[in-house]
């Protein structure tokens, strides 16, 4: 799709409401999956969680950055310590002594900075988020392809409501010109009462269908309104496809002998899971190791009998400064096997992942085969349908002229129309099933971006 256009439907997005509001512009497959993908709210929410998943990894490289902190303080010491020195502290004969220890008013500033220099859980856990940004990456794809497929569904399942609701309101208008004949058939006596009124039930009934159609039209529009992220105030409108053009597509659909698992989303998440798990596995067993850590500190205090001597040039307070550096060495002994336990937990998950993962491909290959029997079945079906809704179109024909000349009774036109209704019916529905499978089809290739083409 060429830039321009897209630039076209991202403005569309963003101006849904008062264009749809003003009114309605039919949209293509394409559009629909573009506006999808800009405003579907499970995509939205996987796109935080993959910005969530930016800040874990974030979290965890701070562990092995310079920590450095800086603290103050001010006290005012209201009440003094006193210090009782016994007699004789002086010399022989001196009686005890009451000292006052410290000033009314100190003042501490402080620095200290910490270095991991060996702490193998932080390096592991630092690879452990930075599969864990594969994985959100490869969850919000999924998400995106799961809703490219819900739309393209909802999408094509309006078509085929639309087409039966043309169906139907061609059959009604059959039955009207069938009552205004039978109705002067009537007047002049050569049509009972019951048949008339047989007539006129069957018309009620096929205008009660087709207001069943356009409520399930209302209802697969809201649909697909929630999909592309519309308010269900607003209205939408597929372009209408040809059956033609479907047709078209189906015989010239060429099977495909196999497929790799390994394009599916699917498989691409199950296996970036398997890899963090792997690694939070070996992160947790690591924080047995012994961690060594580099540390320095500097501070300076002041102490004052006045507070307003900390103001004063020359005032009677007293600052001193203090320092330190070293290293520190942290060795693990025992944690009650607290650590042990989260290990093994881990690692079951792990093992749960990989069946869930052997499950997954049984599953993906066996709805490969099934897409492509049902792609098969759906083009005989095809083929099948055009032919009966050709031969049913005949035999309606045929004994519409017949009742109209008295040679077939009415019992006779409504069966074959009838059975044209459900002729074209029928071909409406291998027509959707042939979408639907082909759109599974194409997931199964993990190509379902290629609708947006």
């Amino acid at each position: 799709m060429k830039i321009r256009k897209i630039i076209g439907l991202i403005a569309m997005a963003g101006a849904f409401p008062l264009a749809l509001s003003a009114q309605p512009k039919p949209l293509t497959l394409q559009e629909c999956l573009q506006l999808a993908l800009a405003n579907n709210q499970n995509i939205a929410v996987s796109r935080y969680e993959e910005q969530i998943g930016e800040q874990q990894i974030r979290q965890t490289r701070a562990r092995a950055l310079p920590q450095v902190n800086a603290s103050g303080n001010f006290t005012d010491n209201y009440k003094l310590q006193v210090l009782v020195l016994p007699a004789n502290a002086f010399g022989p004969g001196t009686p005890a002594q009451v000292i006052t220890a410290g000033q009314p008013y100190t003042t501490g500033l402080a620095a200290d900075a910490t270095q991991t220099l060996f702490d193998p859980s932080v390096f592991t856990a630092l690879k452990a988020a930075k599969s864990g940004r594969e994985y959100y990456k490869a969850n919000t794809r999924q998400t995106e392809e799961d809703v490219i497929n819900q739309t393209a569904q909802a999408y094509y399942r309006i078509l085929a409501s639309r087409e039966q609701i043309r169906v139907q309101d061609s059959n009604i208008s059959k039955l009207n010109r069938i009552i205004r004949a039978t109705e002067g058939q009537y007047a002049v006596g050569l049509a009972r009462k019951i048949d008339l009124d047989r007539i006129k039930v069957n018309l009620t009934n096929a205008q009660t269908q087709r207001t069943q159609q356009l409520n399930q039209v209302a209802t697969q529009t809201n649909q697909l309104k929630v999909l592309v992220g519309i308010p269900i105030e607003n209205d939408i409108t597929p372009v209408d496809v040809s059956l033609r053009e479907i047709e078209s597509q189906a015989s010239e659909y060429v099977p495909l002998d196999a497929f790799s698992v390994n394009n599916r989303t699917e498989i691409q998440v199950l296996d970036a899971q398997i890899r963090l798990t792997d690694l939070q596995t070996k992160s947790i067993k690591a924080e047995a190791y012994p961690r060594l850590s580099a540390f320095g500190n500097y501070g300076t205090n002041g102490t004052s009998s006045n507070f307003g001597d900390y103001f004063k040039a020359r005032g009677e307070d007293f600052w001193y400064n203090t320092g330190s550096f070293g290293v520190r060495l942290n060795v693990p002994l025992f944690d009650g096997f607290a650590r042990n336990s989260r290990a093994k937990q881990s690692a079951i998950q792990s093992l749960e992942l990989q069946k869930r993962k052997e499950a997954t491909v049984l599953s993906l290959n066996a709805g490969f085969q099934n897409a492509r029997y049902q792609m098969a079945n759906s083009i005989s079906s095809i083929r099948a349908q055009k032919e009966n809704v050709q031969l049913a179109e005949e035999v309606y024909n045929s004994s519409q002229v017949n009742y109209n000349l008295g040679l077939a009774t009415l019992t006779d036109l409504l069966d074959a129309q009838t059975s044209f209704i459900q002729a074209q019916n029928s071909y409406t529905q291998a027509l959707l099933d042939y979408k639907i499978s082909e759109l599974e089809t194409i997931r199964s290739q993990g190509n379902l971006r290629s609708l947006l083409q």
